[in-house]
C-alpha cells in the first residue's frame, strides 16, 4: 500500500516532508506552497495510521522507514531531500541511517534520536472521551479539547484530527488504538551502530525543550556532521510559529 500524499510544484529537485505524531500532511500545506515557488517539488506524505493513509497494527520507525522507501521506489525517485518534524524527523533519521543512497539534503525539525517521556496518555484520553455522535460544529470540538489543554495552537492542532466522513459524521482521522498501543516504540531512542556521514541540519525552536545538550552530544555520534540552528520566537511548532525564519534557514541549507 502506498502512502497518501499531495504534490506541490514540479522539479527534478524533490523534497518530501513528514509530519509529526498525530499530525498530517495538512499541517504543512502552507510551507509546501511557499517552498514550491523556489523551484522545488514538494511531496507531503501522511505516515501510516495518520491522515488519509492506511491503518495497521504495526507502527514503529523501522516500518515507517520502509514505507518511505517503498514510496520512493514506487514513484521511481532515486534522490530526494527530506524534511521531518518531531516523529517525522525520527522516521527520517532512521531512514537515512538505513538507506543513505536516496538522500540529497536532510532537515530535522525539533527532535533528536533520543528517547522521550511518554506524556501522551492525556492526549489519548481526550480523544477516547469525545462523543463523536453528538458533535455539531468545529467549535464544539475545540471546546472539548479545551477541557484538557490550554494552548490554543495545540488545541487547534488536535482538532484537525477530527473531520467529517462521506456521510457527514465526525470521525477521528488517526488510528487511536494502534498508536496508543505502540507509543513506547515511538518515544524510544533510535538504536543502531550505523552512522550517517553527510551533512544534516537540525532546527531547534528557541523555547522548545525537545533538543538538549546531552541529547545533542549523543546525536552527533550518529550524525557527526550535524549542524544546529536555533529559530527564535518559536517552540516545537517552528514551521507554524516562525514560518518566515523557518523558510529562510531551510532555503539557505537546500541551496548550499
Amino acid at each position: 500500500m502506498i502512502l497518501n500524499h499531495k504534490v506541490y510544484g514540479s522539479s527534478d529537485h524533490k523534497i518530501i516532508i513528514l509530519h509529526g505524531l498525530l499530525g498530517s500532511l495538512d499541517n504543512w500545506v502552507t510551507v509546501a506552497k511557499n517552498l514550491s515557488k523556489h523551484g522545488y517539488e514538494i511531496i507531503l506524505i501522511d505516515q501510516r495510521n495518520h491522515g488519509k493513509s492506511f491503518h495497521t497494527d504495526q507502527f514503529d520507525y523501522e516500518i515507517m522507514s520502509m514505507d518511505l522507501k517503498n514510496f520512493l521506489d514506487k514513484k521511481k525517485i532515486q534522490k530526494v531531500s527530506l524534511i521531518g518534524h518531531s516523529m517525522g524527523g525520527k522516521t527520517i533519521m532512521n531512514f537515512i541511517l538505513n538507506y543513505p543512497s536516496y538522500v540529497k539534503k536532510v532537515i530535522i525539525v525539533d527532535i533528536l534520536p533520543k528517547s522521550y517521556s511518554n506524556n501522551y496518555e492525556i492526549i489519548f484520553d481526550s480523544f477516547s472521551q469525545i462523543n463523536l455522535d453528538i458533535l455539531k460544529s468545529r467549535n464544539e470540538i475545540n471546546n472539548h479539547f479545551a477541557r484538557f489543554f490550554t494552548d490554543p495552537i495545540f488545541i487547534s492542532f488536535l482538532s484537525k484530527n477530527i473531520n467529517r466522513d462521506s456521510s457527514g459524521n465526525f470521525k477521528i482521522k488517526f488510528n487511536l488504538r494502534s498508536i496508543r498501543s505502540n507509543i513506547l516504540k515511538i518515544t524510544s531512542a533510535i538504536k543502531t551502530d550505523k552512522i550517517y556521514s553527510d551533512n544534516i541540519l537540525f532546527l531547534k525552536g528557541e523555547n522548545s525543550k525537545y533538543i538538549d545538550e546531552n541529547g545533542l552530544r549523543e546525536a552527533k555520534k550518529l550524525f557527526p556532521k550535524l549542524n544546529l540552528i536555533i529559530i527564535k520566537n518559536s517552540s516545537h511548532w517552528i514551521h507554524y510559529e516562525n514560518q518566515e525564519k523557518f523558510l529562510i534557514e531551510t532555503l539557505n541549507y537546500l541551496r548550499t
